[in-house]
Protein backbone atom coordinates (compact mmCIF):
# COMPACT_ATOMS: atom_id res chain seq x y z
CA UNK A 1 0.00 0.00 0.00
CA UNK A 2 1.50 3.45 -0.76
CA UNK A 3 1.93 5.83 1.98
CA UNK A 4 -0.25 9.08 2.16
CA UNK A 5 1.73 12.25 0.93
CA UNK A 6 0.56 14.61 3.08
CA UNK A 7 1.64 16.89 6.22
CA UNK A 8 -1.35 16.01 8.09
CA UNK A 9 -0.74 14.33 12.04
CA UNK A 10 -3.53 11.83 10.65
CA UNK A 11 -1.88 10.74 7.36
CA UNK A 12 1.38 10.45 9.56
CA UNK A 13 0.22 8.11 11.88
CA UNK A 14 -1.19 5.94 8.97
CA UNK A 15 2.13 6.05 7.44
CA UNK A 16 3.66 4.75 10.75
CA UNK A 17 0.98 1.94 10.96
CA UNK A 18 1.02 0.92 7.58
CA UNK A 19 5.11 0.83 7.96
CA UNK A 20 4.74 -1.19 10.80
CA UNK A 21 2.00 -4.02 9.51
CA UNK A 22 4.89 -4.45 6.74
CA UNK A 23 7.28 -5.46 8.80
CA UNK A 24 9.13 -2.69 9.86
CA UNK A 25 10.54 -1.83 13.34
CA UNK A 26 8.49 1.29 14.88
CA UNK A 27 11.93 3.24 14.89
CA UNK A 28 11.88 3.04 11.42
CA UNK A 29 8.55 3.22 10.19
CA UNK A 30 8.67 6.75 12.32
CA UNK A 31 11.79 7.31 10.37
CA UNK A 32 9.68 7.11 6.87
CA UNK A 33 6.76 8.16 7.81
CA UNK A 34 8.95 11.83 8.57
CA UNK A 35 10.52 11.49 5.72
CA UNK A 36 7.42 11.09 3.43
CA UNK A 37 5.90 14.42 5.85
CA UNK A 38 9.54 16.22 4.72
CA UNK A 39 8.70 15.31 1.23
CA UNK A 40 4.80 16.47 1.34
CA UNK A 41 6.19 19.75 2.56
CA UNK A 42 8.55 20.00 -0.47
CA UNK A 43 5.92 20.22 -3.00
CA UNK A 44 3.75 22.92 -3.46
CA UNK A 45 0.15 21.73 -4.54
CA UNK A 46 -1.52 22.65 -7.48
CA UNK A 47 -4.69 23.49 -5.94
CA UNK A 48 -3.54 24.93 -3.01
CA UNK A 49 -4.13 28.68 -2.13
CA UNK A 50 -0.48 29.72 -2.01
CA UNK A 51 0.54 27.85 -5.62
CA UNK A 52 -2.25 29.94 -7.13
CA UNK A 53 -1.08 33.37 -5.77
CA UNK A 54 2.39 32.16 -6.59
CA UNK A 55 0.84 31.61 -10.27
CA UNK A 56 -0.99 34.76 -10.41
CA UNK A 57 1.69 36.88 -9.37
CA UNK A 58 4.28 35.34 -12.04
CA UNK A 59 1.27 36.12 -14.37
CA UNK A 60 1.06 39.47 -12.97
CA UNK A 61 4.77 40.51 -13.09
CA UNK A 62 5.73 38.79 -16.43
CA UNK A 63 2.59 39.88 -18.67
CA UNK A 64 0.95 42.88 -17.02
CA UNK A 65 3.56 44.96 -15.59
CA UNK A 66 5.98 43.80 -18.40
CA UNK A 67 3.10 45.81 -20.95
CA UNK A 68 2.93 48.78 -19.69
CA UNK A 69 5.91 50.53 -20.20
CA UNK A 70 6.01 53.63 -21.40
CA UNK A 71 9.67 55.52 -22.76
CA UNK A 72 11.66 52.78 -20.60
CA UNK A 73 8.96 53.60 -17.33
CA UNK A 74 6.62 51.77 -15.63
CA UNK A 75 3.15 53.38 -14.38
CA UNK A 76 4.46 53.51 -11.30
CA UNK A 77 8.16 55.31 -11.95
CA UNK A 78 6.27 56.93 -14.92
CA UNK A 79 3.42 58.60 -12.59
CA UNK A 80 6.27 59.60 -9.97
CA UNK A 81 8.63 61.00 -12.28
CA UNK A 82 5.12 63.53 -13.79
CA UNK A 83 4.50 64.05 -9.92
CA UNK A 84 8.16 65.45 -9.45
CA UNK A 85 7.82 67.75 -12.69
CA UNK A 86 4.39 68.80 -11.39
CA UNK A 87 6.31 69.93 -8.05
CA UNK A 88 8.71 71.46 -10.00
CA UNK A 89 6.39 73.54 -11.86
CA UNK A 90 5.03 75.09 -8.99
CA UNK A 91 8.34 76.06 -7.58
CA UNK A 92 9.67 78.44 -10.23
Amino acid sequence: MPLIKSTKKGAFAKNVKAEIAAGKKPDQAVAIAYSVKREAEKEPKSNSHSAHSEKRSKHYHEKVVATKVYGGKNQMTQARSQKIQNDEDWSE
